[in-house]
């Protein structure tokens, strides 16, 4: 069939509804859970479907005794799905922010929970301060979740950390990494954990040593626990099993406060309750690896207005903190080798 032809067809009879029901088929994996979801009868979700696919021309779906598989042209019309159920979810938001008085112009972010904590909040303050954009949604999530809603269109801006094996998927094209600074990480404890730094000696661990002690981490396939994996698979260690697992940083955190083991953490997330004595940092032989933090967006929605105001702001406090960070102490300028009579 002619692009032409069939471009005419999908214009005049393809329907919204027929998007949804091919992305509730591949989020359930079967005709009986997407009928459940969607409210209708078994018999209605496949007649649904054989119609689609008439209208497409092609097979949409493989059928199976434990479901349905997408084709690999099923595949390019999922995503093409999302994307076009997320602009008219984002058309109808809008429209009624219009209605009641709003701007319609709320960003939706997507970050991983680190950084929703610790960054986010700084960035949305001088986003208010410098536009007065104020309607903000946020998501926090895995990278692999909030990279889904991404290319779905239900996100407008990811604040993440750049790791190629999941940035480096994202499907359709089209998508900018913008570069905002460099994260270090740190393994800490309580100041009553046994591993705990003492008065006058500064003994740097090896990652064999810290093997069998209680973790608390975030769950498999998040950055920071794939972070860690691969420092520990560099040393030929196998992976760590957490004494207890967790999404949030910051119950992670408090719960290393309480001596219920060791953590890893970002140092954004760390200077408050370093600072306060409640953690101290484990020094390591070998520390973890520099993780580039980054914003990620689409090509076609860097001027839109909220998102032009979220990456300015963002670069303001990045660049305003990688300033500070780089800037001599007074100290440290008083003593330099220049100066210095030594």
């Amino acid at each position: 069939m002619a692009a032409a032809t069939l471009h005419h067809r999908l214009c005049a009879a393809l329907r919204m509804r027929q998007l949804e029901l091919i992305v509730c088929l591949v989020d359930t994996g079967s005709m009986r859970a997407a009928a459940q979801r969607l409210h209708l009868s078994a018999a209605a979700v496949s007649k649904g479907l054989r119609e689609v696919e008439s209208l497409f021309g092609l097979e949409v779906f493989h059928r199976m005794p434990s479901g349905v598989v997408l084709t690999p042209a099923g595949e390019l019309i999922a995503d093409r799905a999302r994307l076009l159920l997320g602009e008219v979810g984002r058309l109808a938001d809008e429209l009624a922010a219009r209605r009641s008085g709003g701007a319609g112009d709320q960003v939706r972010v997507g970050a991983q929970p680190f950084l929703a904590w610790a960054l986010l909040p700084r960035v949305l303050q001088a986003m208010e301060a410098g536009s007065g954009v104020q309607r903000v949604r946020v998501v926090e999530g895995r990278m692999g979740d909030i990279c889904r809603q991404l290319e779905a269109g239900d996100l407008d801006v990811l604040l993440t950390m750049n790791q190629p094996s999941e940035l480096g998927g994202l499907r359709g094209g089209g998508f900018i990494i913008e570069p905002l600074y460099t994260e270090q990480w740190a393994v800490v404890c309580s100041p009553a954990h046994h591993l705990a730094p003492r008065a006058g000696r500064r003994e740097r661990r090896r990652w064999a040593d810290l093997r069998e002690e209680r973790w608390i981490l975030p769950p498999r396939l998040t950055a920071s626990r794939v972070l860690l994996e691969q420092v520990l698979l560099a040393h030929s260690l196998p992976p760590l099993m957490p004494w207890i697992e967790s999404m949030s940083a910051i119950a992670n955190l408090s719960l290393a406060e309480q001596c219920h083991g060791i953590a890893l953490a970002a140092r954004c997330v760390l200077a408050e309750p370093l600072a306060r004595g409640a953690l101290v940092e484990i020094p390591m032989k070998d520390p973890l690896p520099c993780a580039a933090i980054v914003l990620v967006y689409r090509a076609d929605g860097a001027s839109r207005s909220p998102v032009a105001a979220l990456r300015a702001a963002a670069q303001r406090v990045c660049s305003a903190a990688t300033e500070v960070e780089s800037r001599p102490s007074r100290a440290a300028r008083k003593f330099s080798p220049r100066k210095s009579r030594a």
